[in-house]
């Protein structure tokens, strides 16, 4: 695949969802397991018609409250267990990164801003640092 969409899951049953939704649009996709926390992308090839761009982004975006949902039940069931969480980052040039924060702030975050504004916010901050700009806020 060249150019590629990925979707980020935390937990099987929610890509599984995401999963039956590609395969009854008859896309092909790739499935990895992300190094650091174990995650799974799935990776489609970029030419998707607009309108199913649409439903499957307003899907992935439903399918990623509800996986945020059950990682952090899961979370709080096991309170002796280790639980990180990382912000993917998209840097300049197609490459990414994680940075990892302190899941006690992402999960307080995450109760009162969506993951679109998250990602958003922390967009704007990667793009402020990669190409900074020195004028006076106010004359942006």
């Amino acid at each position: 695949m060249n150019e590629v969409l990925e979707y980020l899951f935390f937990t099987q049953s929610t890509a599984d969802k995401f999963i039956a939704a590609l395969q009854a649009h008859d896309l092909h996709f790739e499935r990895e397991i992300e190094s650091v926390q174990g995650a799974i992308v799935l990776k489609i090839a970029e030419g998707v018609d607009d309108d199913l761009w649409d439903t499957l982004d307003e899907l992935y975006d439903e399918l990623s409250e509800a996986d945020q949902a059950l990682v952090e039940a899961g979370l709080e069931d096991d309170e002796e267990s280790k639980s990180t969480a990382g912000i993917y980052l998209q840097l300049a040039g197609g490459h990414q990164t994680i940075a990892q924060v302190d899941p006690d702030v992402m999960s307080r975050m995450l109760k009162v801003i969506t993951t679109d504004e998250l990602n958003s916010f922390v967009d704007t901050i990667v793009r402020s640092v990669e190409t900074p700009d020195d004028s006076p806020i106010c004359k942006r």
